[in-house]
C-alpha cells in the first residue's frame, strides 16, 4: 500500500479561488475531504476533492460528478446539502504516474455543508451498543432521508454507519446521510458505471442481490439500513468472517442470528422489525422506507417505556474506551503487518464477485457471547 499523500499547509492553499483550506478531515479511496472557509460567505464548509495520486477506481471522475448531481437534487434535513461543484487545481502534489498524464490538470470538487460531529461508526466504536431510544430516533430519521431519495429515483447503494454523520448538538440527536458517490438513479443516465465482475458498496452492508452482481434498488438500501440498526442495537455486525467475500456470502445462505444472542434488553417488537429488514429475499422485506418508518413507530408503541438517551454535547466528547470483543474461534488472527481498521476503510469499496465455481463459505457459527446492557451512565460528565 502506498503512503498517503502529503497534506497541504492549512491556511495557505485555496480551492477554486474561493475556499481556504483549514484542515484535512478525511481521505477515501477516490477523494480527500477538507474543512474550508468559504471566502464568499465566511462559513465553514466541507470540500471533497477527487484524488489522482492514489489507488484509482475506474470511472472515478464520472462517479464523483454523479454524486454532486444527485446529492444537489436532494433537499432534506437528514441529508448533507451540496452547495457548490466545479474544478480546481489539486491541493495535493501529484506525481506523474500511469493514470495521470498531466499533474497540473484540474480535478473536480464538491462543496457541502460541514457537519460538526462524528460519524455513526465512530459513535458505535466509542460506546458499543447504543441506547434503544437513540436507535428509534436515528432509524426514523434515516428512513425519512431514504424516502426522500427514493421518491426522486435515487438509490444510495452504500448505506453504512460511516456515511451517517451525527450532529454534535445540545438540542437534539440529528443524523445526516452523506456520500452519494456510488448512488444510482433509476431510469436515469447514470446506471452503467459498474464494471463487469464488480459490486459497488461496502461488503458488510451489501444485500444478497448486490453480492450476486445486481445493481440494487430501494430494497437494497433498506436491507443495508437493517444491518445498521442491527449494529446499533448489538454493537456488532450480524455476519462476520475472516474475509469480506466470506462474510458477504454467508448472508445468502443463512439468516442473521437473533439480536437477543448479543443483548438481552432489546424490545421484542424492535427485534422482529430488524429481522424482517434483513431477510434474504427482497420481496419479504419492507416495501419502502415509509413502511419501515411506520414499523419503527409501531415497535416503539408496543415496547415498554425506556429511559431517554442523552440528547446533546456527546458526539465530540471523549468517552471511556469500549472493551474489545472476545476472539472468535472461527476467525484466524490477522497476520503481522495487516492493515488497521482505519486503513482498510480508506480503501475503495469495490468487491470483486467470486467466479461461479468458488464455493460459498460455511454458515455462521453461534455467537460467542451475549452483551449485557449498553454502557452505563452515558450522561455522566467526562472528568
Amino acid at each position: 500500500m502506498s503512503a498517503p499523500p502529503p497534506s497541504p499547509t492549512p491556511g495557505q492553499v485555496s480551492l477554486a479561488e474561493r475556499y481556504r483550506i483549514v484542515a484535512q478531515v478525511g481521505i477515501g479511496g477516490t477523494a480527500v475531504v477538507f474543512r474550508c472557509v468559504d471566502l464568499h460567505t465566511e462559513r465553514i464548509v466541507a470540500v471533497k476533492v477527487l484524488r489522482k495520486n492514489g489507488p484509482m477506481i475506474p470511472e472515478a471522475e464520472a462517479r464523483f460528478k454523479r454524486e454532486a448531481r444527485l446529492a444537489a437534487a436532494l433537499a432534506h434535513p437528514n441529508i448533507v446539502r451540496v452547495l457548490d461543484f466545479g474544478y480546481t487545481v489539486s491541493p495535493i502534489p501529484i506525481a506523474r504516474s500511469a493514470w495521470v498524464d498531466d499533474p497540473d490538470a484540474l480535478v473536480p470538487y464538491v462543496a457541502m455543508e460541514y457537519v460538526y460531529g462524528a460519524s455513526l461508526k465512530e459513535l458505535v466504536r466509542r460506546l458499543g451498543a447504543l441506547p434503544i431510544d437513540w436507535v428509534w430516533r436515528l432509524g426514523d430519521q434515516l428512513c425519512s432521508a431514504l424516502a426522500a431519495a427514493h421518491a426522486l429515483g435515487v438509490v444510495h447503494r452504500d448505506i453504512k454507519p460511516q456515511n451517517v454523520m451525527i450532529l454534535d448538538s445540545k438540542v437534539e440527536l440529528l443524523a445526516k446521510l452523506t456520500d452519494f458517490g456510488i448512488a444510482r438513479q433509476v431510469g436515469g443516465d447514470y446506471t452503467t458505471l459498474t464494471g463487469t465482475g464488480e459490486i459497488l458498496g461496502t461488503p458488510d452492508y451489501l444485500s444478497p442481490e448486490q453480492v450476486l452482481g445486481e445493481p440494487g434498488g430501494p430494497s437494497s438500501d433498506l436491507y443495508a439500513l437493517g444491518i445498521v440498526l442491527y449494529e446499533l442495537l448489538t454493537g456488532r455486525l450480524p455476519f462476520e468472517a475472516d474475509t469480506p467475500l466470506a462474510a458477504a456470502s454467508r448472508r445468502m445462505m443463512v439468516d442473521a442470528p437473533p439480536l437477543s444472542n448479543f443483548r438481552r434488553n432489546i424490545p421484542e417488537a424492535l427485534q422482529e422489525l430488524v429481522m424482517v429488514a434483513v431477510r434474504r429475499e427482497p420481496g419479504e422485506r419492507f416495501a419502502n422506507a415509509q413502511e419501515l418508518a411506520e414499523a419503527l413507530r409501531w415497535s416503539r408503541e408496543q415496547s415498554p417505556p425506556v429511559e431517554p438517551g442523552e440528547r446533546g454535547a456527546w458526539a465530540l466528547e471523549p468517552r471511556r474506551p469500549r472493551a474489545p470483543d472476545p476472539p472468535r474461534a472461527d476467525v484466524a488472527p490477522p497476520p503481522p503487518g495487516a492493515l488497521p481498521d482505519a486503513a482498510i476503510e480508506a480503501q475503495s469499496t469495490v468487491l470483486r464477485v467470486a467466479p461461479p465455481s468458488m464455493p460459498l463459505d460455511a454458515p455462521a457459527d453461534t455467537a460467542p457471547g451475549i452483551a449485557d446492557e449498553p454502557p452505563a451512565d452515558l450522561s455522566a460528565e467526562t472528568p
